[in-house]
C-alpha cells in the first residue's frame, strides 16, 4: 500500500550484499494505466552481455509486487527476485493495478485484464538493452498460475514458465472445495446445518458469480485450453498440505502439456508445504495466521525454482 501514517511505504531496495540492483519502474500498460515495479537486475548485465529475466504475476486480491498478504515475513516474489539475481536471472514484479503504487482499477478487472498487465511487463523488459529478449519467462503463484497459460498462448517465445500452486480445471471446482472445507473444519456446525450449507455451496458461488466480473470470469474460464496450445518448457509445483488448490492437479496439468507435444515439463508435489509454499504440517488456511513467523516460501521451493530456471534462461 502506498504510504500512510501508521503504514510506511515498503522497502524494495536491494540487500546491501546483493550482487544485483533494485530499479524503481513505471510501465504503461494497453488499458492506459501506469504499473509501478521493481526490476532486480544483476549488476553483471550490460547491453554486449544481456540477462534472461521473468515477470512474476500474483495470486487473487489486490496485492503489491512483492505477493505480500500481511503475514510476518511473507514477501515469496522478494525472495524469488533474490536468489534469481544472485544467479544473473533478472525479475520484474509489479504492483497489481490499482494497488501499492500502480494507477488503474482493481474492482471488476478480470483474470485476462490482469494478462495484459503481465504482457505489458514483457514488452518493458524487451525494451531494456541489458535484457536478452530472446530468454524472458513468466512465474505466476495461485491465480497468478492460472494466467501463466493465458499469457503464454499468445507469447510462444517465451522460454520458461512456472506455475505455482495453480489448477487444470476451471477454479469454480476449487472454490467449492475452499468453502466446504470451511464448513468441514467448523466444529460449532450441527451435522445437519453443516448438510445444509454444503448443498447451497452452488447457489452460493452462483450469487458470487453475479455480483462480480471478477469472479465470473475466473470461475468459467478453463486453463485446459490454453494448456494443451503450449510448448514453452513449465516447471510446476504444489506442496503437498495445499488446501486452495489441490496437489491432484499436478498430475492433470502435466498432462496437458504434455499431450501438447510439450517435451520439457517437469511438475512436483513437494512434501509438507501448503498454498503459499509455505512449511506447514496442517495446511487450512484458517490457519496461516498461527504459522510461526517469518512467514517464508519453503527453501526447497525457491532453490527448485532458481535451478529450473537458470538451466532455461542462461
Amino acid at each position: 500500500t502506498p504510504e500512510s501514517p501508521g503504514h510506511p511505504k515498503p522497502d524494495y531496495t536491494a540487500p546491501s550484499d546483493a550482487p544485483y540492483t533494485a530499479e524503481d519502474v513505471v510501465i504503461r500498460a494497453p488499458d492506459g494505466h501506469s504499473l509501478s515495479g521493481t526490476l532486480t537486475l544483476p549488476k553483471s548485465a550490460s547491453r554486449g552481455r544481456p540477462v534472461g529475466a521473468i515477470v512474476t504475476i500474483t495470486g487473487s486480491g489486490p496485492q503489491d509486487r512483492d505477493g505480500d498478504l500481511g503475514l510476518p515475513g511473507y514477501h515469496p516474489f522478494r525472495q524469488i527476485a533474490d536468489s534469481l539475481g544472485r544467479n544473473e536471472i533478472a525479475v520484474l514484479r509489479m504492483d497489481d493495478r490499482g494497488t501499492g503504487a500502480s494507477e488503474g482499477t482493481f474492482k471488476g478487472a478480470t483474470s485476462l485484464d490482469f494478462s495484459n498487465d503481465v504482457r505489458a511487463g514483457l514488452t518493458y523488459l524487451r525494451t531494456r538493452p541489458e535484457i536478452h529478449h530472446d530468454r524472458l519467462g513468466i512465474l505466476g503463484h495461485s491465480e497468478g498460475a492460472v494466467i501463466v497459460p493465458m499469457v503464454a498462448a499468445s507469447e510462444p517465445s517465451l522460454r520458461a514458465i512456472v506455475l505455482l500452486a495453480g489448477v487444470a480445471d476451471p477454479p469454480r471446482s476449487a472454490l467449492h472445495f475452499q468453502i466446504q472445507n470451511g464448513y468441514d473444519h467448523d466444529t460449532s456446525l450441527e451435522q445437519r446445518e453443516r448438510e445444509s450449507l454444503i448443498a447451497a455451496i452452488p447457489a452460493k458461488i452462483d450469487s458470487m458469480m453475479a455480483a462480480d466480473p471478477w469472479m465470473d470470469f475466473f470461475l468459467k474460464y478453463d486453463p485446459a485450453v490454453n494448456m494443451r496450445q503450449i510448448k514453452t518448457p513449465v516447471l510446476i509445483l504444489t506442496g503437498s498440505r495445499d488446501q486452495q488448490a489441490a496437489p491432484e492437479q499436478v498430475a492433470l496439468m502435466e498432462a496437458l502439456f504434455i499431450a501438447a507435444g510439450n517435451g520439457d515439463v517437469t511438475a512436483r508435489v513437494l512434501p509438507d508445504l501448503n498454498h503459499l509454499l509455505v512449511h506447514d504440517t496442517d495446511g487450512f488456511p484458517n490457519n496461516y495466521d498461527k504459522l510461526p513467523p517469518p512467514v517464508m516460501m519453503g527453501t526447497e521451493a525457491v532453490d527448485i525454482i532458481k535451478t529450473w530456471l537458470v538451466n532455461r534462461l542462461h
